[in-house]
């Protein structure tokens, strides 16, 4: 297939690009600051998923089209993408979501979006595949900040951590097969851990020189937004508020019955 993606300069979006190429689909890859340079064996467009003429442009001559950004206008940008698929007879899209999405979780604003996303695609007539990958090993460099790794709140809760390698081989072996149609994946890792626990075995093998990791209570976090006036911190602040109450929804025993079983553990990424 020539399969579109969009947010394709994304992290995760580099082991899905190697395992749909090693899959032998042709791919075209969109994202607002690609450079053709760093994808020479693979047409590159550049773009901004909220721009029509630029999506337009994009999904002409795709036969599918794999989304994964993280946007706060995400659902309107899902609507975009799937008005133009429709015009284009796109035959599959596919989508990122996420471990937590579901109708209950919707107050919180990023769910939320991405619920709406997923309703879009539901209701479009075109045939979808949803993932809804938990937390990503890495993800975890995105915790060390100025030399020092923190968790915001106390975390308590356990996660299944998945290799970005892992989540690109399911997604490769859904466009592979028709089962893969209409259906909603979960895709969790081998292992669980909790935040602190995750980022205490990272620090050990890439960053030895931190000792510990530290857990920042929200209110003194909420207080140096407010006196720093750190905007970035005061908006990431209840991400974390939400994550450190909301379990991932869900059973990945079918997702793995189709798709395979994803098999790197943290030890076993952090070596590679």
């Amino acid at each position: 297939m020539k399969i579109l993606i969009i947010g394709a300069s994304g992290m995760i979006a580099q082991e899905c690009i190697k395992e749909l190429a090693k899959a032998g689909n042709e791919l075209r890859l969109f994202s607002r600051g690609i450079k053709a340079e760093d994808y020479p064996s693979h047409e590159v467009t550049p773009g901004d998923v909220l721009k029509k003429s630029d999506l337009e442009n994009a999904i002409k001559g795709c036969d599918a089209i794999h989304i994964t950004i993280n946007t706060p206008d995400e659902a309107l940008a899902v609507q975009n993408i799937v008005t133009i698929a429709k015009l284009e007879n796109i035959k599959r899209i596919s989508y990122v979501s996420g471990a937590t999405v579901c109708k209950e979780n919707s107050w919180f604003t990023m769910v939320g979006n991405k619920y709406k996303a997923e309703q879009v695609l539901k209701s479009s007539g075109i045939a979808y595949m949803i993932f809804r990958p938990t937390w990503f090993m890495e993800s975890l460099d995105m915790m060390i900040q100025n030399g020092k790794a923190n968790v915001m709140g106390k975390q308590p809760l356990k996660i299944h951590w998945i290799s970005a390698k892992d989540f690109a081989m399911q997604l490769s072996k859904a466009y592979a097969i028709e089962a893969s149609l209409n259906q909603e994946f979960y895709s969790y890792g081998p292992e669980k851990f909790t935040l602190k626990e995750a980022l205490e075995h990272y620090i050990k093998v890439k960053y030895p020189k931190i000792k510990k990791v530290a857990n920042a209570p929200f209110g003194l976090l909420k207080f140096i937004a407010f006196i720093t006036g750190n905007k970035e911190l005061k908006n990431i602040i209840p991400m974390f508020e939400y994550f450190e109450k909301t379990k991932e929804v869900g059973s990945s025993d079918d997702t793995n019955n189709l798709l395979g079983t994803p098999s790197i553990t943290l030890s076993d990424w952090l070596k590679q």
